[in-house]
């Protein structure tokens, strides 16, 4: 329903009133895409932690036991961590907390910067050749997509290449399974490329992440090949997308609460704050990974059968008036902030704090820079990407004069 990517606020709000466990159809789920959907947020926190609620959905689905035949671009992404319970998710999460350290992210805070600077050139010269410019691809997209690019070692000579395939993919991703199966050729390109950096790695190291990855160990054990391709995969694809979703929702929402971005040009402490309520407000990933019933179980005083997929949909929840004062109004000063935007539990998103320095970065320069910042399209031409797992905008035309 269209709603649901224009205006789902409400709509949520009434299933947390009168349906908080509800039956629903998705491309979200396997087997027919039939399940139940989560929308308290205390329900969701459930469906985060339960033990009786697995992340391996490959495993308890007739569906998911099929993907041994899907290419090998779709086995490495849900042979991924993701797609894990303890002991296999705590082992790969181990291995690459090793590789993927907050040290590692803070120390890129300086180039980040940087990377904004040139990125607002861009734009500012665009902006003048051509009076408006797109600032989904342009920068909200540009930006993590050059910073995790970077960390991953991909050289100048791959890089344009690199970019038009993830953005290939991606699409591909939030256009349906068709989309996704003609795009399955760039997903084997952008896999030899992985493979070839890896060998590359682990006969030159340096200090980038896939480095890092190669020479994980703990206790004896460390990554196969197939595994670190997989999840520099899952860091490129998790690592950028939603991020540029965070970017460019932000944006409009601070331009639709002109009183929230002029705090936010005028107070630069209250930037922490700030996006943390942006990550709330917007939800750029509105609903994690699908979990299926390992036994009979209740949520909400529903009954979930065993073998029912569930969905916690992270956007209703972080939309609970019964935790969030005024949930619907955007506060840039909201303390104390319980998101669940990166989700919770053992699948706390890995990434979350190069996410917020990047937005943080990202959106301070952003507004500083250009004070008559506007969207050039009326609110109603806006289209948001058709998928429930990633939610942005596809472009966001805008002047800055």
């Amino acid at each position: 329903d269209p709603v649901m990517f224009t205006n789902p606020a409400p709509r949520y709000a009434e299933l947390r009133r009168t349906a908080p466990v509800s039956t629903v159809r998705s491309r979200q789920l396997l087997r027919g895409g039939t399940g139940y959907m989560v929308t308290r947020y205390d329900d969701v926190l459930q469906v985060h932690t339960d033990p009786r609620l697995s992340s391996d959905i490959l495993r308890h689905t007739r569906g998911g036991r099929l993907i041994r035949f899907a290419p090998r671009v779709m086995r490495l992404l849900t042979d991924s961590m993701v797609f894990k319970d303890d002991p296999d998710h705590k082992r790969l999460r181990r291995l690459v907390n090793r590789a993927f350290t907050p040290k590692r992210v803070q120390r890129m805070t300086g180039h980040i910067e940087q990377v904004v600077d040139e990125l607002l050139d861009d734009l500012d010269r665009r902006a003048e050749a051509d009076g408006t410019v797109d600032l989904v691809a342009d920068f909200a997209t540009a930006l993590p997509l050059r910073v995790i690019s970077e960390m991953m070692g991909v050289g100048p000579a791959d890089r344009h290449d690199f970019h038009r395939w993830v953005e290939r993919f991606t699409t591909a991703q939030a256009d349906g399974a068709v989309a996704l199966l003609r795009a399955m050729p760039t997903g084997r390109t952008m896999v030899k490329l992985f493979d070839r950096l890896a060998a590359e790695r682990r006969a030159d190291p340096d200090d980038g992440l896939i480095t890092a990855l190669v020479r994980a160990k703990e206790d004896g054990d460390q990554l196969d090949d197939d595994e670190i391709v997989g999840m520099i995969f899952l860091l490129l694809l998790a690592g950028h997308d939603t991020t540029a979703n965070l970017i460019g929702s932000s944006v409009v929402a601070l331009l639709e609460h002109p009183e929230q971005l002029a705090r936010f040009r005028e107070e630069p402490d209250i930037a922490e704050t700030a996006v943390e309520e942006l990550l709330r407000f917007t939800t750029p990933v509105p609903c994690g990974a699908a979990r299926v019933a390992t036994e009979d179980l209740e949520i909400g005083g529903t009954e979930i059968p065993k073998g029912a997929q569930v969905l916690g949909m992270i956007i209703s929840a972080n939309r609970d008036e019964t935790v969030f004062d005024d949930a619907d109004e955007l506060d840039l000063g909201r303390h104390p902030n319980q998101h669940i935007t990166f989700a919770f539990g053992a699948h706390y998103c890995l990434g979350n704090q190069l996410a917020r320095l990047e937005g943080r970065l990202a959106l301070r320069a952003l507004v500083a820079r250009f004070p008559d910042l506007r969207v050039a399209v009326p609110h109603e031409e806006l289209r948001f990407k058709p998928t429930q797992s990633l939610r942005g905008y596809r472009e966001l035309p805008v002047a800055l004069r």
